[in-house]
């Protein structure tokens, strides 16, 4: 009996063992059981982010008996990522570990981490698919974007022109990587805007999406030009979810998308259309400026190094970029849920970020305000009906009505790190309608001929006080003016360096030259649609790392002020 007893007991203990181990287990374990997809569990159960130096390792952590994995810069590892990037993740440069599948204890697939660099709001997940891998495809798609119904703005500066009112929920990007089946590392950038009101949010109305394809195209025209192979990434915000096929023909919302000095040559530019011009040495140019503060030729850009050696984080380039074709084939390989850092999260379900606060650098908070002032010109068709005119417009940004809507993140400065605004540019739009022959005789620009002659239009001071009220110093031209080409389209621009002393940006856009040849079309030279403000931010961190320069445009708000008629 005695014995029976104890091995009863036995039996009991064994039993409430093997209890606590399956609860024990269930707390433990990984949602990741799914190898396409990331779900978080119906229940309230924080899991830690595992944290690993990734700057001195060699190997990802990874339980005891599994085949060793390379971190995704060590020497032998298969890297489908851009090389420019490959040692791009030390912690002194503001590298910081915020998601990581990767765990000495559990086994995840497909496995995945992300760094953050405070210093230049760039996320950048680096994605492992081992061999063996049945995703092998001619092209790598990926995304990211926010679920929930709270409508964040951190996703809007992956537009080329942000317009601070109308929110991006999401990016889609196509990269010119084959998934292989040998295995090999991937990753993904994106860019994030400073939203203070993230702090709000939870679990429940704001996540990032993580969408990762396997992608087969066919006819790929780039361009308007035939090729067998994608030169470079090309990627579109959207105001919705995902959506891969908006890549195609989409002229309007398209980028290229380049990280690395040396990928703006890989990506073979064509010249420009319409000036003949080298948009390539352009760009490469622009970039140098850019570093000292005179940016042109682009539109968005994080940049570092100097100018004799160049470092290009994120550049998105307008290029008249229009990718048809088909989609084969689309296999959808992740869409990974993941908590937001910085907002409620604490009690989210699932694992939570380690570096938990706030994203971004620097955001604006609506769209910068442009006063204009328009002069109807007589186009000289004095017999038609209606009369025609050309537009010339006298514009004015001003500093106290607009610097005070851009908002820095104070997780950024405070550990002694200064972001400031060190440029301005007030960029105007034109058209092309009239070029030269011969002894500089304009004629109108024939439709579907290249331009090939002088511009005439140019920027000239307005007159003081003839129909503007404001209380200005000086009306000189700005401290910089002159023509910006961005793509095949032109901008005349004034800028300041000093805008905080100058506190105003004001010129006129004058077409009176255009009309010297004869009559014309009614057309408004000038699109002032298409003004935009672009602000230039040096982000110097305390610790002796290269400064970060922050190229951001923003599309302007229009005040109109008045009006009159000039006749000549």
């Amino acid at each position: 009996m005695e014995n029976l007893k104890i091995k009863a007991l036995k039996i009991a203990i064994v039993a409430i063992m093997l209890s606590a181990a399956i609860v024990s287990c269930k707390k433990e374990s990984s949602p990741l059981t799914e190898p396409a997809t990331l779900k978080i569990p119906n229940k309230m159960a924080v899991i830690p982010t595992h944290v690993f130096d990734w700057e001195t390792t060699d190997y990802m952590p990874t339980p005891v008996g599994l085949p060793p994995i390379l971190v995704p810069w060590a020497s032998g590892s298969n890297q489908l990522f851009p090389d420019e990037i490959a040692f791009d993740y030390k912690k002194a440069d503001g590298w910081n570990l915020v998601y990581n599948t990767f765990s000495p204890t559990q086994v995840t697939s497909p496995n995945f981490f992300a760094l953050y660099n405070k210093y230049r709001g760039i996320i950048r997940f680096y994605l492992y698919l081992p061999p063996g891998s049945p995703y092998a495809s001619s092209y790598f798609s990926d995304g990211l974007g926010i679920s929930g119904g709270y409508a964040s703005s951190i996703m809007n500066f992956s537009k080329e022109i942000i317009e601070p009112e109308n929110v991006q929920k999401s990016v889609t990007k196509i990269q010119n990587y084959q998934i292989l089946s040998t295995g090999a590392w991937y990753a993904c950038q994106y860019e994030l805007a400073y939203d203070p009101y993230i702090a709000n949010a939870n679990h429940e109305n704001l996540n990032f999406v993580w969408n990762v394809s396997s992608t087969n195209l066919s006819q790929i025209v780039l361009n308007g030009t035939s090729n067998r192979t994608l030169n470079g990434t090309v990627g579109t915000a959207n105001s919705g979810g995902f959506n891969l096929g908006s890549l195609l023909g989409n002229l309007g919302n398209t980028a290229i998308h380049v990280a690395g000095f040396k990928g703006i040559q890989a990506l073979n530019l064509p010249k420009s259309k319409v000036f003949g011009t080298d948009v390539t040495k352009s760009i490469e140019d622009g970039i140098k400026g850019g570093l000292s503060g005179a940016v042109k030729g682009f539109f968005s850009a994080i940049l570092g190094g100097s100018a004799s050696s160049p470092q290009v984080v994120d550049l998105k380039l307008k290029v008249e970029t229009n990718l048809t074709g088909s989609i084969t084939n689309n296999s959808g390989i992740l869409s990974t849920t993941l908590a937001m850092p910085g907002s409620a999260n604490s009690n989210t379900v699932g694992y939570i970020p380690n570096y938990n606060k706030i994203m971004g650098v620097v955001n604006i908070t609506k769209s910068p305000v442009v006063h204009v002032f328009t002069e109807l010109l007589n186009s000289l068709e004095t017999q038609s009906t209606p009369k025609k005119y050309i537009n010339d417009h006298s514009l004015i940004y001003l500093d106290y009505e607009n610097t005070d809507n851009i908002i820095y993140n104070p997780e950024v400065t405070n550990d002694g790190t200064t972001v400031n605004l060190i440029r301005t540019d007030l960029l105007v739009p034109y058209r092309h309608r009239y070029w030269y022959q011969g002894a500089n005789i304009p004629i109108r620009k024939p439709v579907g001929v290249t331009w090939n002659g002088i511009e005439k239009t140019t920027i000239v001071p307005f007159i003081a006080g003839e129909y503007f009220s404001y209380n200005l110093s000086s009306y000189t031209l700005p401290k910089f003016s002159g023509r910006d080409i961005v793509s095949d389209e032109v901008y005349m621009y004034g800028s300041s360096s000093e805008i905080k002393n100058d506190r105003f940006i004001a010129f006129k856009v004058q077409h009176r030259q255009d009309i010297s040849g004869g009559g014309t079309s009614n057309y408004n030279a000038t699109d002032l649609n298409g003004v935009c403000v672009r602000y230039t931010f040096l982000v110097t961190p305390p610790n002796g790392s290269n400064p970060v320069t922050i190229v951001k445009t923003f599309k302007a708000s229009i005040a109109p002020i008045g009006e009159k008629i000039t006749y000549p």
